[in-house]
């Protein structure tokens, strides 16, 4: 008995499939929530601010960065990190995809945000 697939159906199991692996990345990415980001990454000191991960060929990447480049001029300490050449920097934090903002506060790693983020989602980890 031969199976028909619809588009339906294949459009179904490939959204699916897209969660889990959303899943599966996010949960990688948090597992140094509450960790000390200078155990992590040595050269990366501060009490708070937030490392952007960004790819400079991913599309969400190209409409955040200007937003971050943006809560950077407007004070709030934040670092650039190109992964296409700082890989090691997001691999030691478990970030397997962009757009990501770690949130760093009073020195520990508080939160991992992934995908096209809000400035307010950004803004409100920050005192302002």
């Amino acid at each position: 008995m031969k199976i028909l697939y619809t588009g339906a159906a294949i459009l179904a199991a490939l959204f699916v499939l897209k969660i889990v692996i959303q899943f599966i990345v996010l949960k990688k990415a948090k597992k140094n929530v509450g960790l000390k980001i200078s155990d992590i990454l040595p050269d990366f000191r501060g009490k708070d601010f937030f490392i952007y991960m960004y790819s400079p060929t991913c599309a969400p990447c190209v409409r955040l960065t200007p937003v971050i480049k943006s809560i950077i001029s407007s004070g709030i300490q934040g670092k650039m990190v190109d992964v296409t050449k700082n890989m090691n920097i997001a691999r030691r934090l478990g970030i397997l995809a962009t757009p990501s903002v770690v949130i760093v506060k009073d020195g520990y790693v508080k939160d991992v945000l992934m995908g096209l983020i809000k400035r307010e989602d950004i803004l409100k980890n920050f005192d302002r």
